[in-house]
């Protein structure tokens, strides 16, 4: 493997996005539905949130993902691929030949990487399903009422 090149940063931003966009729509409608906020099925849902919030509300929380993805998309598969040239190397004493790839150099590389997928990944699930738990529509936010946040403060 050569080095990590900036082909392989946008390739990864370029598939990151679209799985974003594709996929955005439908995580939208499975995160209200184990939300348990009373959609009765799948179908129910989708009528609801079109209704309510117009086709915007299945793109709630769409943004940080996508702005996000590039970054994500790239520190893993570099961390994938140097993990993986660092086990080979250090397998093969010889530095002018190309070391062999080995199953176990594939286990421990995706096992590294995965690792690191799951600590930059769950911060932004995390604001990506409360961005869509936000359920007014855009029209109507400067017509509620704020509540705050620590109600026997302001007493």
């Amino acid at each position: 493997m050569g080095s990590f090149q900036l082909e392989d940063f946008a390739a990864g931003w370029i598939g990151g996005a679209a799985s974003v966009i594709v996929g955005h729509p439908l995580d939208t409608v499975k995160t209200r539905l184990q939300a348990g906020v009373g959609y009765g099925n799948t179908l129910s849902c989708i009528r609801t949130v079109y209704r309510r919030e117009s086709v915007f509300g299945f793109f709630k929380g769409m943004s940080f993902p996508l702005a996000s993805i590039a970054v994500y998309n790239s520190v893993v598969f570099g961390v994938f691929s140097n993990t993986q040239r660092f086990l080979s190397q250090h397998r093969c004493q010889e530095p002018e030949a190309s070391p062999p790839r080995t199953l176990s150099d594939l286990l421990l590389a995706s096992m590294v990487a995965g690792v690191v997928s799951v600590g930059l990944g769950g911060p932004v699930d995390l604001i990506k399903i409360r961005l869509q738990m936000q359920t007014q529509p855009f029209r109507d936010v400067g017509e509620h009422r704020v509540t705050p946040v620590f109600p026997h403060l302001c007493m």
